[in-house]
Formats: structure tokens, C-alpha cells, sequence
């Protein structure tokens, strides 16, 4: 790197501007203070980055930004009138991960919601719980709902029900069907061990 050249102007109107140029570098770093706003530039040969900060915000422009550090906070505190500026809000273009060496919580005291345009995989190589303490369903539009494990296990503490336009239940090996109570079994034609039976 040469002979820096450094140029400091100062302006009861404009405030303060100070400059320096790297030319063997092609780059140049200013900072101008206005008195409503702080902006640092630094330009290069092919890239611009700027940091504004004003009283109420603060905008970071660059390519590349990098935040290294051991504890990282971020809050997002809403007015007393809220309205829809009052959020926290993360936007990628490109894709987006969100990696931790320990354990991760997500918590809201309101609604939670995870969408996707395309495809959603939720995997867990232990154990994976699924709990909802009003109401859960999982419902699909077209295609087929599937539930597949070692051992399947349907249990409703007070009714269970299954139902549809088509229902089948075959076991490749014993199948047993019992009931504690009044068991009822009713059909307009019945199959039962290849002979037809009339119930009902």
C-alpha cells in the first residue's frame, strides 16, 4: 500500500466529511457526519459497503456481512400502539440455515407457524413428540397420509374412529378384533370366513 491520501472538510451546513483514498488500491473510505446522520462508506474496484445511522435506525449495506462473537441478542420491542412494524423479521433470497453444536428452542407465547411452498421434513434420529393439549390433526388435500413404524399403536382415551368411502384393516399374520362391552359388527351383505352373511 502507497501514500495515503487524507482530507478532512468542515461545513456549518453540510457537518463534517472525512475521506481517505488508498489509489494503489482503488478504495475509498469516507465518513460524513450531518448532524441527523452517520454514513461510512468504504468503496472499492468492484463492491460499495455502507453503514447509516441515524437516531431511530441503523442500515447495513454489503455484500458480505459477518457477525463473530460468543453470546448474540436480539430483540424486537413493540409500542404500546402496535402496529405491523412492531416485528422481528429475518429474509434470505438464497437459502437459509440456522445450526447449533447444542440444543435449540423455539418458543412462542402466541401462534407458531411453519409453511413452505415445496417440501417440509421433520427428522429426529431419537425420538420424535408431537403434543397438542387442545386439539392435533394432520390432514392432506390429495395424495396419501401415512403412518408407518415397528409397532403402530391408535389409542383414544374416550372414542376412536375410523372411517372412510373405502376401509380395509389385514394383519399378514393373527388379527384380532375385541371388545371389553357390546361389540357390533353390521353390513347389508357381511363376509365372514368366505361365506356371505346377511346382518342387519
Amino acid at each position: 500500500m502507497g501514500t495515503l491520501v487524507c482530507k478532512i472538510e468542515l461545513d456549518k451546513e453540510k457537518g463534517i466529511t472525512v475521506q481517505i483514498d488508498n489509489a494503489d488500491d482503488q478504495i475509498t473510505q469516507t465518513m460524513h457526519l450531518d448532524g441527523t446522520s452517520i454514513t461510512i462508506k468504504v468503496k472499492g474496484p468492484s463492491e460499495t459497503s455502507t453503514i447509516v445511522q441515524k437516531a431511530d435506525s441503523i442500515v447495513v449495506t454489503c455484500k458480505d456481512f459477518t457477525l463473530d462473537t460468543d453470546t448474540i441478542t436480539m430483540k424486537s420491542k413493540s409500542t404500546s400502539a402496535w402496529t405491523s412494524q412492531d416485528t422481528l423479521s429475518v429474509k434470505s433470497t438464497k437459502d437459509m440455515s440456522l445450526t447449533t453444536n447444542a440444543k435449540l428452542t423455539q418458543t412462542a407465547t402466541s401462534d407458531a407457524k411453519l409453511s413452505s411452498s415445496a417440501n417440509v421434513n421433520i427428522e429426529a434420529t431419537s425420538n420424535l413428540a408431537m403434543k397438542g393439549n387442545m386439539a392435533a390433526s394432520m390432514v392432506t388435500s390429495g395424495g396419501e397420509a401415512k403412518v408407518q413404524g415397528v409397532t403402530l399403536k391408535l389409542a383414544g382415551q374416550a372414542q376412536s374412529e375410523l372411517s372412510g368411502a373405502m376401509t380395509k384393516v389385514s394383519a399378514t399374520g393373527k388379527l384380532d378384533l375385541e371388545a371389553s362391552g357390546l361389540a357390533n359388527l353390521k353390513g347389508s351383505i357381511t363376509s365372514v370366513g368366505g361365506s356371505l352373511v346377511k346382518l342387519g
